[in-house]
């Protein structure tokens, strides 16, 4: 494992399992404390200020580092064609998360809301890497992690009881963790609370396909749409591995707003008209959604695709490999 951002740490140390050859980097010390600010300079959360994204894009970087190193080698164990390959590779990004497991990673203090939004974001990837590597996680492994997971869940959820927190769409990137947590750790618990948040979500999208608490945004509307959009269609994707059809509930809304994201997408006049302003373009159509969309339904988007990331660290890496892992 290749961990650029932290040389410091460049010490290779063997797993502690006799059945084990691989050799990894010592894992970075965890990451107990956030203090992330937030980046815009307006209320709407239109209008980003480029020395306030500097300073929270520095504050994030080890975690983000940490996090894209988990996911990537989450990705590339699932790749390998070799057993003992695919679980080497696996037991280097199931020892960093132990190890941050064993050490309460993101459980200390969150010293603004942003904070909180950033750890909930990255727990999300961080269950759904786990999700990948379960089946290959040893029992010293799995009674590490699977603990600190279900706290984590439950910490994040706690933040949004006020009932003055937004629930938009970071309430859908909450539900995303608790259903990957669901499965992650065998949790009908956290596995509810995620179908509840799926059906919130499918009231909030209005007729039209648009969400009114993200049209709010102003000139990135459309970029928060398709931001909301990647953890409604992991967590449906996840729904439906245990037979559950989420895309559904509201009467298909998760497709309403699935066509409107995508017509947008190809066509930003039209966020122009529905919102009333002018979208920020180029848009960033975020990441993995049309991937498992087209996938399911082939046919639903017919116009041309914007060209969409297959992966991003918050759902967990590739969309790809998660479609496979959830298929086993």
């Amino acid at each position: 494992m290749r961990f650029a951002l932290l040389v410091g740490f460049a010490l290779t140390v063997s797993i502690a399992h006799p059945a084990v050859a691989q050799t990894c980097l010592a894992p970075p010390p965890a990451i107990v404390n956030l203090d992330v600010e937030r980046f815009y300079g307006d209320a709407a959360g239109s209008k980003v200020d480029a020395a306030k994204l500097a300073r929270h894009d520095a504050s994030v970087a080890p975690l983000t580092a940490f996090l894209r190193e988990v996911t990537q080698d989450a990705d590339k164990a699932l790749r390998r064609s070799s057993p003992k390959s695919r679980q080497d590779m696996a037991d280097c990004a199931l020892a960093w998360m132990a190890a941050w497991a064993r050490d309460g990673a993101l459980l200390g203090r969150m010293a603004s809301q942003q904070s909180e939004y950033q750890r909930k974001w990255d727990f999300g990837g961080l269950a759904l890497a786990y999700v990948k590597l379960k089946p290959l996680a040893r029992a010293e492994q799995r009674a590490a992690i699977e603990p600190w997971l279900k706290t984590l869940a439950d910490r994040c959820r706690a933040f949004f009881d006020d009932p003055q927190r937004a629930r938009n769409n970071h309430w859908y990137w909450l539900g995303l963790g608790l259903a990957a947590v669901g499965i992650g750790t065998d949790s009908a618990r956290h596995w509810d609370m995620a179908r509840g948040i799926m059906q919130d979500a499918a009231r909030d999208i209005a007729q039209d396909g648009t969400l009114p608490k993200e049209v709010e945004r102003q000139s990135r509307a459309l970029f928060y749409h398709a931001f909301a959009l990647m953890p409604l269609v992991v967590a449906a994707e996840l729904g439906a591995s245990r037979g559950e059809d989420w895309y559904a509930f509201g009467d298909g809304a998760l497709h309403r707003l699935a066509r409107t994201t995508h017509i947008g997408l190809v066509r930003p006049e039209t966020f122009d008209r529905l919102v009333g302003a002018a979208q920020e373009r180029p848009v960033n159509p975020r990441a993995g959604w049309l991937q498992l969309y087209t996938a399911r339904f082939p046919e639903r988007l017919s116009l041309p695709h914007p060209i969409v990331a297959e992966g991003h660290r918050w759902i967990g890496g590739s969309a790809l490999t998660l479609k496979d892992a959830l298929g086993r």
